[in-house]
């Protein structure tokens, strides 16, 4: 009878401590880690990569800067030769043919930095995709635009501050850049994709910058809204949070 006993005894324990264990929940795996660290380091790549595109960008410009005042150069002689009361044929000729190597040139030029930006562009997009499928679990602010930006905007890579905060999807602020060029912005933000048009104090709405707010950074393009003759018609911008939101 004893001995049945301690068999019952031990069944029952058994059976317990299988049904406890039955019951204990397993221990949480982190949802879709391999993943996350697929995007997390794709993430970074583009974030390189678009350094090697800003630097590109910059570089092309000055190529199209360089080749336009030649052309500005061969025309200015060309100018002065006709200024007179009469001009070799051979000397016309001679820089007319100039004038056409150099307005090609300048084209090419040209169509390279609409090249790089398209580049950038794509690049923003596609850093603005993968931080869209991170979405929360980086830890982003509810409100990752408020507050004072050091800004760089080129050409000519001149620095500036931006005021801006966040209403909902509305965005408003002003700017000041060295040289005392100042005024207000109104756009929007979606996700994590910014769009803003510039209203200068003097010319009016004379800008739209759209770029991508990543973690306290800004990287994007501007596209003047007239072509001014020698100024320049677009390029890129980068903008670094100075303090945390009120």
């Amino acid at each position: 009878m004893i001995r049945t006993s301690l068999v019952l005894l031990l069944v029952a324990a058994t059976l317990g401590l299988a049904l406890a264990q039955q019951s204990t929940p397993p221990a949480p795996v982190p949802a879709e880690s391999p993943a996350r660290a697929q995007i997390e380091t794709d993430l970074r790549l583009e974030r390189r990569l678009l350094t090697l595109d800003l630097a590109a960008y910059r570089g092309a410009r000055d190529r199209e800067r360089s080749a336009r005042e030649r052309v500005d150069e061969v025309s200015g002689r060309l100018d002065q030769a006709l200024a007179g009361d009469a001009v070799a044929l051979g000397t016309l000729e001679g820089l007319h043919d100039e004038l056409s190597i150099a307005r090609a040139a300048a084209g090419t030029a040209s169509e390279r930095v609409d090249y790089q930006l398209l580049r950038l562009q794509d690049r923003l997009r596609q850093i603005g995709f993968l931080e869209g499928e991170l979405g929360g679990r980086q830890g982003v602010r509810a409100d990752p635009v408020t507050g004072r930006w050091r800004v760089r905007v080129a050409p000519p890579d001149r620095p500036g501050v931006f005021d801006l905060r966040l209403d909902g999807a509305v965005v408003t602020g002003s700017y000041r850049m060295e040289g005392g060029a100042s005024g207000s912005f109104r756009g929007t933000l979606s996700g994590n994709v910014l769009r803003m048009e510039r209203i200068d104090a003097v010319r009016g709405f004379d800008a739209t910058f759209t770029g991508t707010v990543v973690n306290g950074r800004i990287s994007g393009i501007w596209t003047a809204t007239e072509l001014a003759s020698g100024e320049p018609a677009q390029g890129a911008w980068t903008a670094v949070q100075e303090s945390e939101q009120p």
